[in-house]
């Protein structure tokens, strides 16, 4: 199963009451198991509710909150809302020495609290150990925002003569250091006479834990 982790201070989405999360979690099951969303006086009727304004009520929460959809007017047509979005995997970046990476015609599903808004995302599959004091183990799928630029400390994904790697930027007077999470490492220093770009800013990580 993935396991998911990124920076701090996202924007999550408003929590859930025991009893909202229960009828969640309620039509959910139904829907796996019927192959469509309970009615509302079925749901009335599971949880014993003596009205079914009642149902509709925390059925309107559940959408407004984000956790459910609906075709307007339809209260038949309930649907549990996914919290991933699908980002292109464009290969594997090194955790050690850099490597080029391919782009594969793949896409990763990721949860839209690890997306700093707007943008380009794109993900890429981690080879190498250097990152492992910044939780990055090898294989690891990193999520990466697109842009040219990040700030002193932040981790990025860049490009030294063509070959790609994730790293900690330090912007110095007359070059680049890009330092590893890991002492047996050596910085990789990127004098003016390179090629050297930022591909896009560390967001998280996704782990397939089998």
């Amino acid at each position: 199963m993935p396991r998911e982790s990124g920076p701090k201070g996202r924007k999550e989405k408003e929590m859930l009451t025991d009893k909202q999360q229960k009828i969640l979690d309620y039509i959910e099951a139904f829907t796996k198991e019927n192959d469509a969303s309970p009615t509302l006086t079925e749901i009335q009727k599971h949880f014993g509710f003596s009205a079914i304004g009642t149902v509709q009520y925390y059925v309107n929460e559940l959408v407004n909150k984000g956790y459910l959809s609906k075709q307007t007017g339809k209260w038949n047509s309930l649907e549990v809302v996914k919290e991933t979005n699908k980002v292109p995997l464009l290969g594997k970046v090194a955790a050690g020495r850099p490597i080029e990476y391919l782009k594969y015609n793949e896409k990763l599903e990721v949860p839209p609290s690890m997306l700093f808004g707007k943008g380009q995302y794109f993900a890429l599959q981690v080879s190498g150990d250097s990152m492992i004091n910044e939780g990055i183990l090898d294989g690891d799928y990193v999520i990466i925002k697109k842009q040219d630029h990040a700030d002193a400390k932040q981790i990025v994904v860049a490009q030294v003569n063509h070959e790609a790697t994730i790293k900690k930027y330090i912007p110095k007077k007359n070059s680049v250091e890009l330092h590893s999470a890991n002492e047996k490492y050596k910085p990789i220093v990127v004098d003016a006479e390179q090629e050297f770009n930022i591909e896009g800013i560390y967001c998280g990580l996704i782990r397939i834990v089998n």
